[in-house]
């Protein structure tokens, strides 16, 4: 291994570390949205492009961008379980739903037009018919187990698209990159340790997170091969700041009343 193969590799964890502290700071809600943000599929899909070309990472991107539709049902099957299960029957409908809705995105003759559209349905229909919380928000502790499995997940999930880009193509490469890696990790131990309220608040979060995932990977789709890996890049960063930014404004999210943990 090389030593920029490794700093590539331990960006992605730090990226997520960085976040996780961040939702100390702000709540379930907060740590929902930085959760939804791609701070683990961005990095990923730059090293893309720049190890196996523009094309291939618009291709991975365009898939990763219809997935998200995946990434919505995940959401929407886990938090309404939550009301019911415990979180490993939860977490096992929620992965099967991503599974169910995912996978065949990629037999489809897609755009990025297409993507995007698939993934603003899934995300609206996410926010219409997610549970609403009925408590007071609280800060989530963010436990160093949880932490750790955060880190561990980013870190295995580079590691598996990065080597195995030139053997699965990037059409597989956009499906692993739309895996629902932190929305596996996060909702399970706020379920355990705060209820299905607090997974409720969360999962409205990484609805307004993936917004900004969906302009992200749309941006990158639509422009990587025109414009540039650094052009493309820098405006999908800014493009998916501005959405979730946005987005938490709408739907009041960063304002939600927090109380003592």
């Amino acid at each position: 291994m090389t030593a920029l193969t490794l700093l590539r590799l331990l960006l992605v964890p730090a990226a997520v570390w960085l976040a996780s502290l961040a939702a100390r700071r702000w709540g379930h809600a907060v740590s929902g949205y930085l959760g939804g943000l791609p701070l683990i599929g961005g990095p990923i899909t730059l090293y893309l492009a720049l190890d196996h070309g523009t094309e291939f990472a618009a291709r991975a991107a365009t898939l990763t961008l219809a997935a998200i539709l995946g990434q919505a049902a995940h959401l929407l099957v886990f938090a309404h379980g939550a009301r019911r299960w415990r979180w490993p029957a939860a977490l096992a409908a929620g992965w099967s739903s991503f599974a169910l809705v995912a996978i065949p995105m990629a037999w489809l003759p897609l755009t990025p037009g297409t993507g995007l559209l698939l993934a603003a349905a899934g995300l609206a229909l996410a926010w219409r018919f997610l549970p609403r919380p009925r408590d007071q928000a609280t800060l989530p502790t963010i436990p160093a187990a949880e932490l750790r499995l955060r880190l561990a997940a980013a870190l295995a999930l580079a590691m598996v698209i990065l080597w195995s880009a030139e053997a699965v193509g990037p059409v597989v490469s956009g499906v692993l990159l739309s895996v629902p890696i932190t929305g596996s990790i996060m909702p399970p131990f706020a379920l355990a340790l705060y209820g299905s309220d607090a997974v409720a608040r969360l999962a409205r979060g990484f609805v307004v997170g993936l917004c900004g995932f969906t302009a992200f990977f749309f941006i990158i789709a639509a422009g990587v091969v025109t414009l540039g890996t650094t052009t493309a890049f820098a405006a999908a960063v800014a493009a998916a700041l501005a959405s979730v930014f946005i987005a938490s404004r709408i739907h009041g999210i960063a304002r939600a009343p927090v109380g003592p943990r």
